[in-house]
């Protein structure tokens, strides 16, 4: 099963919005697209490049570093397209964003 971590609320990334925490030694990347949060490892996996020092336009994530592009809804590369993102998965409790860090998908 695994625990589920308490990764901020609802207010700490609105809609459009993207925030980093740290739950235990992860670094973790926000998302809310579309009133939907998602969770990725914040770096890119190009040269492991924070990803929350980039920019979320819509549904688009595109590092900083070397303008890799993602997309945030899914955590595929859209530019390159054979990249991806190691996402986590997500829920929400009321306000509370919950993150689980043990399963990859």
């Amino acid at each position: 099963m695994g625990v589920w971590l308490d990764a901020g609320t609802l207010d700490d990334v609105w809609e459009g919005e993207m925030c980093a925490v740290t739950l235990g030694a992860v670094d973790v990347l926000l998302c809310n697209v579309a009133g939907q949060v998602h969770a990725y490892q914040d770096r890119c996996p190009h040269l492991a490049n924070p990803l929350s020092e980039g920019e979320l336009q819509g549904n688009i994530l595109t590092c900083a570093a070397h303008e890799w592009v993602f997309d945030a809804q899914t955590g595929n590369g859209v530019n390159p397209e054979d990249a991806c993102l190691r996402r986590f998965p997500v829920r929400v409790d009321g306000d509370r964003i919950l993150v689980h860090l043990g399963v990859v998908g």
